[in-house]
């Protein structure tokens, strides 16, 4: 009998992926993982990646942390997503202030979400995938802006872009093209495809 649901290993903390993995009816243990991801990042560039692959380097090292002392059938899954305006990267932003900053380069322009998923099974990735959603935003005032960062305030240090789209963030956006799930930093569809043709989600 094929299954409704499967047990996955999350390697991030963050809420939102867990949130997506969770109502989508799959059992999600979180199992962060301490990857300087800076480091990783500065290599890649060194090394002449593109943004898309950076992203998928990234979520493939936090994968492979996780994946340490798994059985032999277990699934981890991680992902990274790098905002990519016009080839320059974004990190997540240190402070409001930062944030700030980042929504006034941004204001008014498009911008790509490099979304990178990837899977393990027991030790060895079985599958990556990489969604880029593009976002445009609009040329909000500064007053919005001022009203947006007093409403949101440090929630939006832990998103790249400094918006949660499936907040009052939306409001920051004249377009949106691409998944709203691989917006938010997990590309949900083709994963549970992936899953189905593992024969671990019943088809």
């Amino acid at each position: 009998m094929m299954s409704f649901s499967t047990s996955l290993i999350l390697a991030s903390g963050s809420s939102a992926r867990r949130m997506l993995l969770e109502n989508a009816g799959l059992a999600v243990q979180v199992r962060p993982v301490d990857l300087d991801e800076e480091a990783l990042r500065r290599s890649c560039e060194e090394q002449g990646h593109t943004l898309s692959q950076t992203a998928i380097a990234l979520a493939d090292a936090k994968a492979n942390l996780a994946t340490r002392d798994v059985g032999f059938d277990e699934l981890t899954v991680a992902a990274d997503q790098i905002l990519d305006l016009d080839g320059v990267a974004f990190a997540k932003p240190g402070s409001v202030a930062e944030a700030a900053e980042h929504l006034r380069r941004l204001r008014g322009r498009t911008h790509v979400l490099r979304t990178a998923v990837v899977l393990y099974k027991g030790g060895e990735k079985v599958w990556e995938h990489l969604a880029s959603p593009r976002l445009t935003m609009r040329d909000f005032s500064d007053d919005f802006l001022k009203a947006y960062l007093e409403r949101e305030g440090p929630a939006i240090l832990s998103c790249v872009g400094a918006y949660r789209l499936e907040g009052p963030g939306i409001q920051l956006f004249s377009a949106v093209e691409g998944a709203q799930d691989a917006v938010m930093g997990l590309p949900l569809l083709p994963l549970l495809e992936e899953l189905r043709e593992l024969k671990v989600l019943g088809v």
